[in-house]
Parts: structure tokens; sequence; C-alpha cells
């Protein structure tokens, strides 16, 4: 089997047409359930939702949960036009990577969550495009919309637009360190991703 890996110079959102592009390209094959997009104005998932069409695939856009500032992100009218293209939001679940993102390693305990780690360990293989592509994954499974062992194509960026793209297996957050290993997620195939990361810290 032979396929094109897009590798961007730069992250951010001029990148997300290439993936938009990789993603129906891909999609073709016709083996995956589902696409699950972060986007957390809503904007991102309406590209995506325009251009491929509620045929090819079930389209999940995952938004920022209740507990971030930014809640809730997705504009009534980005809402209203993502729901008439037959796109499923995620907007009530936490993030996956909740020990990073909320400081939980700072805790009465002085405690580290190996989440963190974990989180961080996948900026530094691919930036926070696929740290952000393999939570939404995680956080769609979290929230029902699709089931643990489903294939699935993420796609997450950088601060805004898309600018990488896996195939996952999808599972509950709370598998990420399973003893059992089919219960953990993986990523099967790289799509595109940039090879300039920027750094949170």
């Amino acid at each position: 089997m032979k396929r094109v890996v897009r590798y961007f110079a730069e992250y951010g959102p001029q990148n997300t047409e290439a993936v938009i592009e990789a993603v129906v390209e891909r999609l073709r094959d016709g083996d995956l359930s589902a696409l699950v997009v972060a986007s957390t104005s809503g904007r991102t998932a309406l590209k995506f939702a325009q251009q491929i069409g509620p045929n090819l695939v079930r389209i999940i856009c995952v938004s920022d949960p209740p507990q971030a500032d930014s809640y809730p992100g997705i504009a009534p009218e980005n809402r209203e036009l993502l729901e008439t293209l037959g796109v499923l939001i995620v907007d009530r679940v936490p993030y996956a990577s909740t020990a990073y993102s909320w400081g939980a390693s700072e805790n009465v305990y002085g405690a580290l969550d190996l989440r963190v780690l974990f989180f961080d360990a996948f900026r530094i293989v691919g930036g926070n495009g696929l740290k952000v592509a393999i939570e939404v994954g995680l956080m769609a499974t979290d929230g029902g919309v699709v089931q643990p062992g489903e294939r699935l194509i993420t796609v997450g960026g950088t601060s805004e637009g898309a600018d990488t793209a896996i195939v996952m297996k999808a599972a509950f957050s709370q598998n990420l360190m399973a003893k059992d290993p089919s219960k953990r997620p993986e990523v099967h195939e790289i799509l595109a991703m940039p090879t300039t990361k920027k750094w949170w810290w």
C-alpha cells in the first residue's frame, strides 16, 4: 500500500485546504467510519463539511467544553449551519488532556498526572496539531458519538484552522494507558502534519 503524506513547512491555518484535500483523498477508500474535526468556533468544521458533504462520512465537530473560557465557542449561526449539514457537535465533554489543560498536576499533593507526559509527547512528535487530533478522537469517544475500536480520521490544528490529519483507532480517554492494549487508542496513519512546531510552555 502506498499513501501520500503531506508535510507542511509551517504550522497554522494556511494549511487547512491542503488538509481537506488529504482527508477527501483518504475517505475515498471507504474504510473509515467518521471524520472528527477540532473546531472551537465551528468555522473549520464548516469548511470540511461544506467541501465533503454529508454522504461520504459522518462528520463530528469537537469544540471546547463548558469549563473553557471560550465556551460556548461555536457562534449560533455556525451551530445552525453545522446542524443543517448534518454535523454532530461535541462541546460538553471535558478535554481528554484535562490534566495538562487545567493544571491538575499542581494539586495539593504536587503529583504529576501521567497524561501530562503523554500529551506533551504527542506535541514533541507532531506539534500541537497532533496532540489536538488525538485528543478530539478521544473526546468524541468519551461523548458517545463514536465507539471504541472505530477507525476515524481526526483533524487538529495550532490556534486556528487545520494543519494535521491522522487515522486513529477510537478509545475512551481513561484507557489511554489501559493494561489491556486492545483498549488503548492507536495512531494508524499520518495524512498531513507540519514539520515545525509551536510550544505552549
